[in-house]
């Protein structure tokens, strides 16, 4: 896998490649971005988007996805699916008209999807669980975490869930190889305060972090004092900071 930046990150399996909320710009938040040339890249097909199968969004915020530049995307490269949460500024957007115009099979995601498995692949199932977003502000945003199945490893990816009130017992009893979780959920694991749920996982790793420069907040210093005081008894702890950075799992 490789950060692209925030919670966007390209999944590569045997071929197939995933894009996960990386499909946005700068504007309208102040979370890091992909550069003009990581965007123009990603239009173009050039590295490390040469294949792009998937895009997959958790949710609709522009710090995840951008739906002019999700079209625009889908006019200049051919996809085999999209899944997004379900909403009216999706169809008024007129995203799905264009999946129909292109042939893309869309999954729009709802409360009658939640949990459905879908196999993109022999050896690719994705899974979405609808979950609060975190913050009373956010709590009427649609929001999906995912599990993805690659072979034998499952990987969940969190995004913004509420981790104050959701246990996550939706990501189901199989132990998971990698759970992805933001820094602010990072710190309320370590701590052990307000989640009170449990993740089965063997590693656990950081994303949505800003980069060097675009951090406002303080979220990389707070992150690395908590990876440093991180239990060596717990599931590995990673982190993603930084552009392109590459993980393999």
């Amino acid at each position: 896998m490789t950060l692209v930046a925030n919670a966007g990150v390209l999944l590569e399996y045997e071929g197939t490649a995933l894009l996960l909320d990386g499909v946005f710009g700068p504007e309208g938040h102040p979370f890091s971005a992909p550069s003009e040339e990581s965007r123009e890249a990603l239009l173009a097909g050039r590295a490390p988007f040469e294949r792009l199968d998937y895009l997959l969004f958790t949710h609709l915020h522009p710090d995840h996805l951008s739906l002019p530049m999700t079209e625009e995307l889908l006019r200049r490269r051919a996809v085999r699916g999209v899944f997004l949460p379900d909403t009216g500024a999706v169809r008024e957007s007129g995203l799905t008209d264009l999946l129909r115009e292109r042939g893309v099979p869309g999954a729009l995601l709802s409360d009658r999807t939640d949990r459905a498995r879908y196999q993109i692949e022999p050896g690719i199932c994705v899974r979405a669980f609808r979950t609060r977003h975190l913050d009373k502000k956010f709590e009427h945003v649609e929001h999906f975490c995912y599990v993805l199945t690659f072979g034998e490893k499952r990987l969940a990816f969190t995004a913004d869930v509420d981790y104050v009130n959701e246990d996550l017992r939706s990501l189901g009893g199989e132990r998971l190889r990698a759970v992805f979780v933001n820094p602010l959920f990072f710190s309320a694991l370590r701590t052990g305060r307000f989640f009170r749920g449990e993740l089965n996982t063997e590693s656990i790793v950081v994303y949505h972090v800003p980069f060097d420069g675009d951090d406002a907040t303080g979220h990389r210093a707070r992150l690395q004092r908590d990876l440093a005081r991180w239990d060596r008894e717990r599931p590995d702890a990673l982190a993603l900071t930084e552009p392109f950075q590459r993980l393999i799992l």
